[in-house]
C-alpha cells in the first residue's frame, strides 16, 4: 500500500510539473508564441516571424499611423508624412529615408535599414516579395473600411507585443466616431473625392473613410457593383466620376483632397469650376465645398488618420453641433 501510494504522489508531481512546463507561455504575450507571431496579409499571404519585431520599414502611410500609435519609430520611410506633429513630428526627420518612387522603392534603401519586417500596400509593393525574402518578411494592408484599419493596428500590436497600447487606441477611435454618430444630425448628404485633375474619383460607401462618413452622415454613394469600372490607383472602393453625375445626386456638401503637389498647382476645385455644371451644384451655391487634407482623408489610413479627417469633417459639415471636434 505505502509503494502504491508513493508511487501515485511521484506520478502526480510528474504531471504537475508537465503542465506546469506546458502551460508556462499561456500567461505571457502573444507575441512570445509562435502563434503570436503569425500574419496573413491582404495577399493572402501567411507568415510567422521568428521574434517579435522591432525594426518595421514603411513603405505606406497606414504604417506610420499604426507605429505612431504604438510608440514605435521606423526604421525607414518613404514619404514625410511622420514629420506632421500628428504623428512624431520633427523626429521624423532623422528616420533614414527609402529612395525611389512610392510604387517602386529602392530596394538597397531598405536593406540598408536592416529591418525585420516591412509594410506595404496592396497593388503597389507585392511585387517585392521576392526581392525582399533575403531582407525582411512584407506585409500587405490594404484597408477597405475603417474596421480594417482597426484590424491592422491590433495585428501589429500583437506582434510587436504592445497589444493594450493597440487596443486603448482602437477603443478610443471607436468610441469618437460613436460619439459622432449618436450626436450627428445626419441632416446633411455629403461626398468625398479626390484627384489631382479633371479625371477625379470618388469614394463610395465600400471605401476606407466612406465607411467612416456612412456612420455619421448621408453619404449616397453606393459601393461598386461587380464588373464596374473603379479606380487606376486600385484604391478600395473608388470609382472614376465626373460632374453630370455629382450634379445627378446634387449632395449638400462636397470635400475634395487635391493631389496638388506640384509648386502652382490649381486644386480639384478650382480646376472643376471651369466645367459649366459645376456652378449648378447645390454645394457649390451654397458654399459648402471643402478641400481637405488629403494625408488624413486618404494616405495615413490608420486610426490617427481616420480620427483627424473625421474631426475635420464633422466640423465642416455640423459646425452648429460640433463648433470643436470632440474629445
Amino acid at each position: 500500500m505505502r509503494l502504491r501510494v508513493k508511487l501515485s504522489a511521484l506520478l502526480l508531481a510528474l504531471a504537475l510539473f508537465t503542465l506546469a512546463a506546458c502551460g508556462g507561455s499561456t500567461g505571457g504575450s502573444p507575441s512570445t508564441s509562435t502563434q503570436g507571431l503569425s500574419f496573413t496579409d491582404a495577399t493572402g499571404t501567411t507568415v510567422t516571424l521568428a521574434k517579435p519585431p522591432t525594426r518595421i520599414a514603411c513603405l505606406v502611410g497606414i504604417c506610420e499611423d499604426i507605429l505612431a500609435t504604438l510608440g514605435i519609430d521606423p526604421v525607414a520611410v518613404n514619404d514625410t508624412m511622420g514629420q506632421d506633429p500628428h504623428f512624431f513630428g520633427d523626429h521624423a526627420k532623422s528616420f533614414a529615408r527609402i529612395g525611389g518612387q512610392f510604387f517602386d522603392p529602392t530596394v538597397e534603401d531598405i536593406a540598408k535599414a536592416t529591418p525585420d519586417l516591412v509594410i506595404g500596400l496592396a497593388n503597389t509593393h507585392e511585387r517585392l516579395r521576392d526581392a525582399l525574402k533575403p531582407i525582411a518578411p512584407l506585409y500587405i494592408m490594404n484597408p477597405a473600411s475603417y474596421t480594417d484599419s482597426i484590424k491592422y493596428l491590433k495585428d501589429i500590436g500583437r506582434l510587436t507585443g504592445k497589444s493594450s497600447v493597440a487596443d486603448a487606441a482602437a477603443k478610443k477611435f471607436q468610441d469618437k466616431l460613436d460619439a459622432y454618430k449618436a450626436q450627428s444630425p445626419k441632416s446633411k448628404s455629403t461626398l468625398l473625392m479626390y484627384g489631382a485633375d479633371t479625371n477625379f474619383n470618388i469614394f463610395t460607401q465600400g471605401s476606407l473613410f466612406g465607411t467612416v462618413l456612412d456612420q455619421v452622415t448621408s453619404y449616397p454613394f453606393p459601393p461598386p457593383t461587380a464588373g464596374a469600372p473603379t479606380a487606376s490607383d486600385h484604391e478600395p472602393g473608388a470609382i472614376p466620376y465626373s460632374v453630370d453625375k455629382i450634379l445627378a445626386k446634387d449632395p449638400d456638401t462636397l470635400l475634395i483632397a487635391s493631389f496638388a503637389f506640384a509648386p502652382g498647382a490649381q486644386t480639384l476645385s478650382k480646376q472643376l469650376a471651369a466645367n459649366p455644371a459645376w456652378s449648378h451644384l447645390k454645394a457649390v451655391k451654397d458654399g459648402q465645398v471643402f478641400e481637405v487634407n488629403p494625408t488624413y482623408y486618404i494616405f495615413g489610413r490608420g486610426t490617427i488618420s481616420l480620427g483627424l479627417a473625421l474631426d475635420d469633417a464633422m466640423t465642416r459639415l455640423y459646425p452648429s453641433v460640433f463648433p470643436k471636434p470632440l474629445a
